[in-house]
């Protein structure tokens, strides 16, 4: 059973879509999948990045009263 996806239209550059077409075909895989691929891994780095900062801020007591 896979998930359901909401659909998502982006405009990239000529150079960022050669690049993206490259990387699926090595894999064997298709474009727009292999785009979301890396969009859900990019989006998965950036939110740990913020998680960690505010985690920071909580422990150094930055975020106000009730830690929010």
């Amino acid at each position: 059973m896979s998930l359901e996806k909401k659909d998502l239209r982006l405009k990239m550059s000529d150079d960022m879509l050669n690049r993206l077409r490259i990387l699926a075909g090595l894999d064997n895989n298709d474009v727009a999948e292999h785009g979301a691929m890396l969009l859900e891994k990019a989006i998965v780095g950036e939110f740990h990045a913020v998680s960690v900062q505010m985690d920071r801020a909580k422990r150094l007591g930055l975020t106000g009263n009730n830690g929010d």
